[in-house]
């Protein structure tokens, strides 16, 4: 894991809700009570090789992290749905576990 995509950027996220600091929160709250629902579904494309539906999740991911201010884990979302997207399933194999544990620490970290 790299410690860069824990990075979640207040002000950023702040500014994605219009600067609503309590719909900023709220967002922050769905996103960590949507993740695990998030992993399974990730999971079970993954091991279904149903790509197109595993785009939608990373696609899903790669926006509301976007939107929370964690630009390093929407561009870790983003490869995830590329890479769905183009079939490139050796890069998707290989980072899984990677993205899954990545995404557990993100939303450990925000909900701490």
């Amino acid at each position: 894991m790299n410690e860069q995509e824990f990075i979640v950027d207040r002000e950023v996220g702040i500014n994605f809700c219009g600067g609503m600091e309590e719909l900023y929160d709220e967002i922050i709250q769905d996103f960590a009570t949507d993740s695990e629902e998030r992993i399974s579904m990730l999971t079970k494309y993954f091991n279904a090789e149903d790509w197109k539906n595993y785009v939608v999740e990373a696609h899903a991911l790669k926006t509301t992290a976007k939107t929370i201010g964690a630009e390093n884990f929407s561009e870790h979302s983003r490869l995830h749905e590329f890479a769905a997207r183009e079939e490139n399933v050796s890069y998707i194999k290989e980072d899984f576990e990677n993205y899954i544990e990545t995404l557990r620490e993100l939303v450990r970290r925000l909900t701490a």
